[in-house]
């Protein structure tokens, strides 16, 4: 068997393109975990080394799908250990256009994508022979083949000394039910064979940057990756007809100045420079009824995408209560100048009701103090839950949650109820607070520079954090216990439409990088891996990497 060639890895790529893994597939998503499960089957290792591989069940996925997990021990007793870790979902190919049956074979994709209007850039690389186009070929299914061949050979080192723990799950590009519901069964290995994690890497590629007029292209390798929260405002307003304008108070209003307080706030913008995040974008706007009327919206909900490397859930939910504040004034103080001004013109207005700021949690409180117990309503919120479409998104279920708990409380307004939705992911940064940070850093940044040299343009450089959403966010929690309890109290049907492995999350702390090939456009129809830098460079770099981290030095 011939294995850890260029040949070997681009061939394994294709096959496990060729399972069109699509997020929410889940017999796809099983389909290539089983394909994964029976490559490492293959794995043939030396009679000083042992390899265990299983598929694993997805805890609390109710999709029930799989994530493959494996351990290659070392014949050189030792507990140090790295984590190979990646997924198999892809997103799915409708910007693939007439294209789109194709994208799943990407040898077929790539001689037949240069032949329609692609952007200048794609056209070069097509041309220059030396890049594989299709869905998943960089996002990431070349990753995961580069470690399942790594595996293969080190597996047949004679003189191995560190263990490899390899973890590929599904669902990363929705709602991360891959990783979260595999983290039991992985804290669980390492607890049986008292393993010492000292550190982890992902194939996630590096996203080739766009060249600027101050900096070339580039591809990053990073330490980090960024953590996002989705604070979620309720806004409740008092129901009048249009035509009683100032006996009520409109939900739209409230939720219009909630979105010009939080959007784009730069008191929400994290990092500097090349790690500089953007701020909070509003992903949702909602007036909640169903039918027209001319009665003053009662109810309006938005959320918003927060990125950030610093803050904690604790630390959102106070800005955004504090941003709420501002907004039910911002409210209060429109509606008093409208007054006026209708008084003016002769027309009788009375001064509008204040406008009360609560929590989730809060009023969670106030149903329990109305059904005897906090127990009461777990077992309500779950039977309403369940009364919803099998189908219902994530975020659907927490914000009409919400409404419920709001109703049954009997909570009135003008209000504005803040919590959170689906999903979130802790920040994970190398703060360089041990020995293990400090030298998996020292080691990505000599392998950039390396990198660099090996492919002749120099033009790959470290940065502090990924600028986007990782899977590498469930390897451990910078905040204390206190904070997941604000996430989780103030999150509308936690554990139902979304939860988090909390004992693991506090229980994790594993120094983090990429170490995978190289692409463009992920998620776009033109979506290619950069071939010879991927397949040849890489691949020697990934075990010069690991062989470093093995030296207890």
């Amino acid at each position: 068997m011939t294995i850890f060639t260029p040949q070997s890895m681009k061939e394994l790529t294709i096959k496990l393109c060729q399972i069109p893994s699509v997020s929410g597939d889940a017999d796809a998503e099983n389909a290539c975990a089983r394909a994964i499960f029976e490559e490492l089957l293959k794995v043939e290792p030396h009679p000083n080394n042992t390899f265990t591989v299983e598929e694993i069940d997805c805890e609390g996925d109710a999709l029930n799908r799989k994530a493959v997990l494996g351990l290659l021990r070392a014949g050189k007793r030792t507990a140090r250990t790295i984590l190979l870790t990646g997924h198999f979902d892809v997103v799915d190919t409708q910007d693939c256009g007439v294209l789109s049956e194709l994208a799943f074979d990407p040898e077929a994709y790539t001689a037949e994508i240069g032949h329609h209007p692609i952007s200048k850039d794609a056209r070069l690389d097509w041309e220059s022979g030396n890049w594989l186009f299709g869905r998943g070929v960089m996002d990431m299914k070349a990753g995961l083949a580069i470690f399942i061949e790594a595996i293969k050979k080190l597996a047949q080192e004679p003189e191995l000394d560190i263990n490899l723990a390899f973890l590929a799950v599904p669902d990363e590009e929705s709602n991360s039910a891959g990783m979260r519901g595999s983290m039991k069964a992985f804290m669980e290995m390492i607890e049986r064979e008292e393993l010492q994690m000292i550190a982890a890497l992902t194939g996630e590629p590096c996203f080739w940057t766009s060249k600027t007029e101050k900096q070339p292209a580039l591809r990053p390798y990073y330490t980090g990756t960024t953590g996002k929260i989705m604070p979620m405002f309720l806004a409740l307003g008092l129901e009048a007809h249009v035509n009683d304008y100032y006996r009520g108070v409109s939900a739209a209003l409230i939720a219009a100045n909630i979105v010009r307080e939080v959007e784009g706030n730069p008191e929400l913008i994290d990092g500097r420079g090349a790690d500089v995040l953007p701020p909070p974008a509003c992903l949702s706007l909602e007036v909640r009824r169903r039918v027209y009327s001319v009665t003053l919206p009662q109810r309006a909900v938005c959320y918003f995408n927060v990125l950030t490397t610093s803050k904690t859930p604790a630390e959102i939910l106070q800005w955004s209560l504090r941003a709420a504040k501002r907004a039910g004034l911002a409210t209060s103080a429109q509606m008093i100048t409208s007054a006026v001004s209708y008084s003016a013109h002769g027309g009788h207005a009375r001064i509008p009701s204040s406008i009360k700021i609560m929590t989730v949690k809060n009023v969670v409180d106030a149903l329990a103090l109305k059904l005897g117990s906090h127990e009461a309503v777990t077992v309500a919120m779950k039977e309403f839950v369940q009364s919803l479409p099998a189908d219902t998104d994530a975020r659907e279920i927490s914000v009409s949650t919400v409404e419920w708990l709001v109703a049954q409380a009997g909570i009135l307004g003008p209000a504005i109820i803040v919590g959170f939705v689906p999903p979130y992911y802790p920040q994970r940064l190398n703060h360089r607070k041990n020995d293990d940070e400090r030298k998996l850093r020292r080691i990505i940044e000599d392998m950039c520079q390396e990198a660099g040299v090996l492919a002749g343009d120099g033009a790959t450089y470290m940065t502090e954090v990924f600028g986007g959403i990782t899977d590498l966010s469930f390897l451990g929690f910078e905040g204390e216990r206190e904070d997941l309890e604000a996430l989780a109290d103030n999150t509308p049907a936690w554990g139902d439409a979304y939860w988090l492995p909390m004992e693991e999350l506090l229980a994790l702390d594993i120094p983090i990088a990429n170490m995978g090939p190289a692409g463009r456009d992920a998620h776009k129809w033109t979506e290619r891996l950069e071939l010879d830098y991927s397949f040849e460079i890489i691949p020697n770099l990934l075990l010069k990497t690991i062989n470093r981290l093995a030296k207890n030095d």
